[in-house]
């Protein structure tokens, strides 16, 4: 599923994608506060990706998320924020740095056990 908007000129911009919703909530939430609203969320996508869309299609790829339980969407008073349940996908390249990371991590791991 996808969403593309137009810039000024009336030109489609970069179609927003699930990855680029689930990076948006890598990018502007932390452990302690893993909530974004709708608006927080496309500001994040405008502001990280250059995908300019409108609220309601943010609110509405947000609804599909959690429909297929990607999302969870919490009630504040009148307000409402949603909270990644699963991290984005990684692409290929960056994957291969964080395995290569990962197994020179643990080949200079010393136990202090012994």
């Amino acid at each position: 599923m996808s969403t593309q908007g137009r810039d000024d000129q009336g030109r489609f911009g970069p179609k927003m994608r699930d990855q680029d919703v689930l990076k948006a909530f890598d990018y502007d939430t932390t452990d302690e506060d893993p909530y974004l609203t709708v608006k927080e969320v496309t500001a994040a996508l405008a502001e990280h990706f250059g995908i300019e869309v409108s609220d309601e299609a943010v609110r509405t790829r947000l609804e599909a998320l959690r429909d297929d339980e990607i999302i969870a969407k919490r009630r504040f008073g009148a307000g409402v924020a949603y909270r990644a349940l699963v991290a984005p996908q990684l692409a290929d390249d960056v994957e291969a740095v964080s395995n290569d990371r990962r197994r020179t991590a643990r080949e200079e791991f010393v136990s202090l056990e012994n």
